[in-house]
């Protein structure tokens, strides 16, 4: 009897499948983050900025090393004084994903350390480790190394013969993993059954060991963890080596398996049959592949269209190539600044042009930044935000590289006088639906809850299309789904926080919804929502006042000269007031937002609250305190910040 190819691709997809699920098998391993061991150094660094920014290279480098598939790297830096040297590495069970997640949450955990000469994390899934001397192939060290005894008793007082018998599976299973680890690139498992128990282990030494050292260490850290019995678990945190048992699995299966030097017949039967079944759906996958193309070949009469596509590029750049695409960062190259630097407009070899912010790093916060713009922000793509291309950590100071957004910031074409350009309705409507659609993707649209905490008019970008990408990804936090809020230090731009957060540091998506309401009323009004109004003068208030007249067309941008969809221009402001009351229950989310912008059947509730009004009791002259309508006694002793007084962005942290 002869099959078609797609009944028989069937058939072997299935057999694929079944053999697959009985190879593998559930894992039963710990959390990977379970903290161990988190020690830093008792002596303060006076040159902490260098201190930071060293540490901020290093672990930049060990980042890159780490994406591209390493389950180990180190670096170091030694200048500027005083020089840092790195170390992370993963148990040997953990899948590449899981590496990377244990780093970034390890690094973010270390980082607790800075200013101190030194740190070190253990976790149940990797280790992490900084220091001002280089310390790579240490073994062990009195000081630091530790033994925690965890777990039950494993006898009473009258079971003697239990406790010999937990003793002796224990040893035998020391036996077995510390001579399979420093052969087998430092990583084993084993597993012994007893009589009455069963014992796992696992032994895990940092890749800068040699095969000696790495045996020496792990068994100075089984001498320790005799002492353990009769607990049924126990971990060795030394300078060199985990080493780890108990009476429970806690590592995959599939480790075991294949840590094993012999493997039974059955899983050689099954290995073979993986190996057939793979290799016949790469034949026929490669007929069925030759045969499409030779018929999409004939449609197109022989002709072959050839068409170069762009390589991807790499995130890690050469900080040479940057400065050189930058004229070595001269003026004339210079699109901006912000916050946290400059920007410049830069030509790479291959002739594609980017943008390239050049960071400076006064306090620890912006070493938080370059890290949240290249681990949260590299991961997510969407057409209404800026793609990040990469970075470079190498050279003198710390770069990162975006695409190239051509028609300047909102800000830029909104509120600078004798502006040649003059924003439609259509295209201001265009571009606040954009940028609600962008947020809503880092709400919840990218299978995260990003907050931006800066969103502004001159961190909204406009393309040749004038289709707005969001830009500016230093603040952002991200936010447990289980989590209603995190608290922390203030930091953005003063008219565009939230009160909640202004005054207590509560930090929601609600703050991010605020400062699109004020943004929104900006575009609308073409006016600039000034921190320093008082009151009446106030363009939320302003707004707000003909809402209640029901006058709200006399609040849009006179320069538009009447040409506006009245329906449209009416919903914008009233969802700008809606974003902008004080109370967060009352404020809408951002794709409930997009929702009332895009569908004309959408009813857009009314607003209950005056808009909060970030209108201040400061002068522009004052540096040190920020304030709002509210008493500052609610936020007194909470809060501590400081203001540029050319921006209004703020930087705050709460006490310590």
């Amino acid at each position: 009897m002869l099959f078609s190819t797609s009944i028989l691709l069937k058939n072997l997809w299935v057999f694929f499948i079944l053999i697959i699920s009985i190879w593998v098998s559930p894992s039963f391993s710990d959390p990977l983050l379970f903290e161990d061991y988190l020690l830093c150094g008792p002596k303060q660094i006076s040159s902490s900025y260098k201190l930071s920014w060293n540490f901020l290279r290093v672990m930049g480098s060990i980042n890159v090393k780490i994406s591209n598939g390493n389950n180990w790297a180190s670096s170091y830096v030694t200048s500027p004084f005083p020089g840092i040297f790195g170390l992370f590495q993963c148990q040997g069970d953990l899948s590449r994903s899981e590496c990377i997640h244990c780093f970034n949450e390890s690094r973010e955990k270390l980082d607790s350390c800075l200013p101190a000469e030194y740190g070190r994390l253990y976790t149940d899934g990797c280790f992490l480790r900084f220091d001002t001397y280089n310390f790579l192939g240490e073994q062990v060290n009195p000081i630091f190394d530790r033994v925690e005894c965890n777990g039950v008793k494993m006898h009473s007082p009258m079971e003697d013969s239990m406790d010999r018998e937990f003793q002796s599976t224990l040893d035998q299973a020391f036996v077995n993993v510390t001579q399979r680890a420093p052969k087998n690139k430092g990583f084993g498992v084993a597993k012994v059954g007893g009589e009455t128990v069963t014992v796992y282990t696992m032994a895990q030494c940092w890749r800068t060991l040699s095969e000696n050292d790495c045996r020496d260490c792990l068994l100075q850290a089984k001498s320790g963890l005799r002492t353990c019995v009769p607990n049924s678990e126990g971990r060795a945190l030394f300078t060199g080596c985990f080493l780890r048992y108990s009476t429970a699995r806690f590592y995959d299966d599939v480790v075991e398996e294949f840590s094993d030097p012999f493997m039974s017949n059955r899983q050689i039967v099954i290995f073979i049959s993986m190996a057939i079944a793979v290799s016949a759906l790469t034949f026929f996958g490669a007929y069925i592949g030759y045969k499409r193309l030779s018929k999409k070949k004939e449609g197109l009469n022989g002709s072959v269209e050839s068409s170069g596509h762009e390589s991807k590029y790499s995130l890690n750049f050469e900080y040479e190539t940057l400065d050189k695409a930058t004229n070595h960062f001269k003026d004339s190259m210079k699109l901006g600044q912000g916050g946290a630097g400059s920007v410049f407009k830069g030509i790479l070899p291959n002739g594609k042009t980017v943008a390239v912010k050049r960071l400076f790093f006064n306090t620890r916060q912006w070493v938080d930044q370059f890290f949240n713009e290249v681990n949260l922000i590299s991961g997510i793509q969407h057409k209404n935000l800026v793609a990040l291309m990469g970075c470079s950590i190498e050279g003198p100071e710390s770069l990162l590289v975006y695409e190239y957004v051509p028609n300047r910031s909102l800000d830029q074409i909104l509120f600078v006088k004798n502006t040649i350009h003059i924003l439609s309705w259509r295209q201001r409507f265009n571009i606040i639906i954009g940028t609600a659609e962008g947020l809503a993707y880092l709400h919840g649209g990218c299978g995260a809850k990003i907050i931006h905490r800066d969103i502004k008019t001159s961190n909204i970008l406009l393309d040749e299309n004038l289709t707005p990408k969001i830009a500016d990804f230093g603040l952002v936090r991200c936010v447990a789904a289980d989590k209603s809020h995190v608290s922390t230090g203030i930091a953005g731009t003063l008219g565009y926080m939230a009160p909640e957060y202004l005054v207590r540091g509560q930090l929601t998506e609600k703050a991010d919804v605020y400062a699109f309401g004020v943004l929104a009323l900006e575009v609308a009004t073409g006016k600039k929502n000034s921190v320093f109004s008082q009151g009446s003068n106030s363009t939320l208030y302003t707004v707000w006042k003909h809402y209640r007249r029901k006058t709200l067309t006399q609040a849009i941008d006179p320069g538009l000269n009447g040409k506006f969809l009245e329906e449209e221009a009416l919903k914008v402001l009233q969802i700008g007031l809606l974003c902008t009351q004080t109370s967060v229950s009352q404020r809408p989310l951002m794709s409930e937002i997009v929702e009332m912008l895009t569908h004309d059947d959408y009813i857009v509730p009314s607003p209950t609250q005056p808009p909060f009004l970030n209108s201040s009791v400061l002068t522009p002259d004052d540096t040190t305190q920020t304030s709002t309508f509210m008493d500052s006694s609610d936020f007194e002793g909470q809060i501590r910040t400081y203001k540029d007084p050319k921006t209004n962005h703020v930087e705050g942290y709460e006490p310590r």
